[in-house]
């Protein structure tokens, strides 16, 4: 029997002890980032499902619109390779779950950018967590994303776009109201300026023929003082051809007398 022995110095020691270290702390951390990531949602009751709908990002339904078993096949397909997929990136697997029966909550959602009808997120729960899941749209052009809002801040609830709008038509209608008053405002000033004018002109015209009729009158009042004058002068003209004619038969009178004498 042949043995052989082999020396291992000390410093080799040293260096196999410490790569074993270093891998134990790689594992270690690396089971750590992956509890880390693949954190655990207990969806047992309805308040929880909410609330985590919520930290997601989404204005939902109050309740489920449905709720299904399905059972996770033993053998992907393209289809559900592809799903698979989608759940990796959010830190889920589905292949654990492989003949598992799972159930399906589906809600209602409010709040998609751009899309307030026909989107609907899922959630898949096994033993009360919740093990995947996705935001779809169901129409002709739909799409499918994962649980959360990529942006919430961004979009508005459907009743603050409709609080907005409200608030928006009636700015409107103050603003119409108000020009409406301002031009009703105006015309009655214009009408007010117009009737103060024709005011002004009736006075003035007034006026002028208050004169007019006063010049008309002192014209009548003159001539007539002239008439007054000419028939006194025709008087004393008559007047004096009565004296002259009385004269004139005294003296013929006197003159007969004189010859019969």
């Amino acid at each position: 029997m042949i043995v052989k022995t082999f020396k291992v110095r000390k410093k080799g020691l040293v260096i196999c002890g410490g790569i074993l270290i270093a891998l134990l702390v790689i594992l270690i951390v690396c089971g750590i980032v992956h509890k880390a990531t693949a954190k655990t949602y207990p969806m047992k009751t309805e308040s929880e499902r909410q609330a985590f709908m919520s930290e997601m990002g989404w204005e939902v339904s109050e309740e489920y619109t449905s709720c299904k078993v399905v059972s996770i096949p033993e053998e992907f397909n393209e289809t559900y390779e592809s799903y698979n997929e989608l759940q990796k990136e959010q830190g889920f697997n589905l292949k654990k779950y492989k003949g598992e029966m799972v159930e399906i909550y589906t809600y209602a959602v409010y709040n998609y950018p751009g899309n307030s009808e026909n989107v609907v997120i899922n959630l898949m729960v096994f033993d009360g967590n919740l093990i995947g899941g996705d935001v779809s749209c169901n129409e002709l052009d739909g799409f499918m994303q994962g649980l959360k809002n990529p942006d919430p801040d961004s979009n508005a609830s459907l009743d603050e776009k409709e609080a907005e709008e409200e608030e928006i038509v009636e700015e409107e209608t103050e603003n119409s109201e108000s020009s409406a008053a301002k031009s009703k405002k105006d015309k009655e000033n214009a009408n007010s300026s117009s009737s103060d004018v024709n005011s002004k002109s009736d006075k003035k015209q007034a006026k002028n023929a208050f004169d007019s009729s006063a010049d008309s009158t002192e014209s009548d009042l003159d001539g007539e003082a002239e008439v007054e004058t000419e028939t006194a002068n025709v008087t004393d003209n008559s007047d004096m051809v009565e004296s002259s004619t009385e004269q004139s038969s005294q003296n013929i009178s006197a003159e007969s007398s004189s010859q019969q004498w």
